[in-house]
């Protein structure tokens, strides 16, 4: 009777053990799904796609963050160009702002040395069919998609170029002539521009030429 007792003890015991065991390994596997899901969700939320980090104005060569920079980069490539036959073709801004001055009603006041350079796609080369110099103050306005250009008060040409500028820039006369004779600048600073843009766009070009000159290779 004794040993009865015993091996039936032994029996409760060993499916008391399965029981547990069985209990355990299924909330262990739970507690790895969850996690395994928890993890997916951060990863998919931590990776936003290429079109969703970069802003609107990426696809005018600013890589900057500046809502009002970027709506100076837009309105050059897209206004300033429409003063060529430039319809067809790739316009690509070059832009150095000397002041930025912010109003109390909200607006803005963008003076600086502008440029714009259009561009047919010749293969992997943009090849320069047109292009100017357009310095000058924004005035841009605050919108809900962030800012416009509502008027650009230009620099004069020929004998009132001099007298305009000094009215536009004022105190910073003496800056914007350093950077409008500043051609080296310039140009690195246009590589770098058109660079942005041709990655903005996912354009298969190269480099850019100028006619007359050699191609210039870009830094993708």
């Amino acid at each position: 009777m004794k040993k009865k007792l015993i091996v039936l003890l032994g029996i409760i015991t060993v499916f008391a053990c399965i029981g547990l065991t069985a209990c355990g390994g299924g909330d262990t596997g739970e507690t790895e799904a969850t996690e395994q899901e928890t993890t997916e969700t951060e990863a998919t939320e931590a990776e936003p796609t290429d079109e969703e980090a970069l802003p609107y104005y990426s696809m005018y060569g600013y890589a900057g963050e500046d809502p009002v920079e970027g709506a100076v980069y837009e309105y050059v490539a897209k206004t300033i160009s429409a003063d060529y036959d430039a319809e067809n073709l790739v316009s690509i801004p070059t832009v150095t702002i000397i002041e930025k001055t912010e109003n109390e009603d909200g607006s803005v006041d963008v003076t600086g040395d502008f440029w714009i350079d259009n561009y047919e796609i010749d293969g992997t080369t943009l090849m320069s069919k047109s292009g100017g110099n357009h310095p000058g103050k924004m005035h841009l306005v605050k919108d809900e998609d962030g800012y416009t250009v509502e008027s650009f008060e230009p620099v004069k040409d020929g004998g009132e170029f001099e007298p305009s500028a000094k009215e536009i820039f004022g105190d910073k006369y003496d800056e914007f002539m350093k950077v409008n004779g500043d051609s080296d600048a310039r140009n690195k600073l246009r590589t770098e521009t058109v660079a942005n843009f041709v990655k903005a766009n996912k354009l298969e070009v190269t480099e850019y030429k100028d006619e007359g000159w050699d191609p210039v290779k870009l830094s993708l």
